[in-house]
């Protein structure tokens, strides 16, 4: 009894910072809810990366939604009701967005839409990732065509709807470094990173622009991070041996 009391004293907690958009303390108190017990519960682990995804960590909130238990949609509609489980898939489609998958994403609202019609936050998502799905789609045919600055206006359309999408950030660096606008690429590649630190095709493009910037400390740095996830990665060690080198020459 004392254990149930403690869980739900938790998990009232969860719903009052929810409602006071108070994500930080959400994430605590969605810590501690499953660490009294509450660790087969979708919905808490949902809380806790909607509180990520608010406060723009898109890692960390994959993180959090990846640790909660693994049921399909069919058992998570039987076991919570509809409702609750368009509000999961609601989360779930966010972060698939955030992390580039756009196709998961897509299926997973239009789910969510398909169980509970009168989610506005649903419908809302779903213009969301139909905008941002399109714009990376546009964009990459222009890209591919070589219409570089095109394909930089494409991006810029899809993340006006999602302003904080790292794979459209780390495109539009890609384009801008094809135009020689170097600075805006880094910028670029810097708001994807701040977003997933983990983004390795965005750091690599930092380090590129980096190099062409002449910063070979921060390239270099860039480099051999990149060099520790991926040792057996010979061109990278090119790269950071190329960047070595030129450092020692400038100084």
């Amino acid at each position: 009894m004392a254990k149930v009391k403690n869980i739900q004293f938790h998990l009232n907690k969860c719903t009052e910072a929810r409602r006071r958009g108070d994500w930080i303390n959400l994430i605590k108190e969605t810590k501690y809810a499953i660490a009294s017990g509450a660790d087969s519960a979708p919905q808490i682990f949902a809380l806790q990366a909607e509180a990520y995804l608010k406060l723009r960590r898109h890692q960390h909130a994959e993180e959090a939604m990846s640790k909660g238990p693994n049921f399909d949609v069919d058992q998570c509609t039987k076991f919570f009701g509809q409702i609750c489980n368009a509000n999961l898939l609601v989360t779930r489609a966010q972060i698939h967005l955030a992390a580039g998958r756009f196709e998961d994403a897509l299926a997973a609202i239009q789910r969510a839409c398909k169980l509970d019609s009168n989610n506005k936050e649903a419908m809302k998502v779903m213009m969301k990732v139909r905008s941002v799905a399109t714009a990376r789609s546009n964009g990459n045919e222009l890209f591919r065509a070589s219409k570089f600055a095109e394909a930089c206006v494409a991006y810029g359309e899809g993340l006006e709807s999602d302003p904080y999408n790292s794979v459209l950030l780390c495109n539009r660096a890609a384009c801008r470094s094809k135009l020689g606008q170097l600075e805006m690429a880094v910028e670029d590649c810097n708001a994807a990173l701040n977003l997933r630190p983990s983004y390795s095709k965005a750091r690599l493009r930092r380090a590129d622009c980096n190099a062409k910037l002449k910063r070979w400390e921060a390239s270099i740095e860039d480099y051999e991070i990149l060099l520790k996830e991926r040792p057996e990665d010979e061109e990278l060690r090119r790269f950071l041996a190329e960047a070595k080198e030129h450092q020692q020459l400038s100084e």
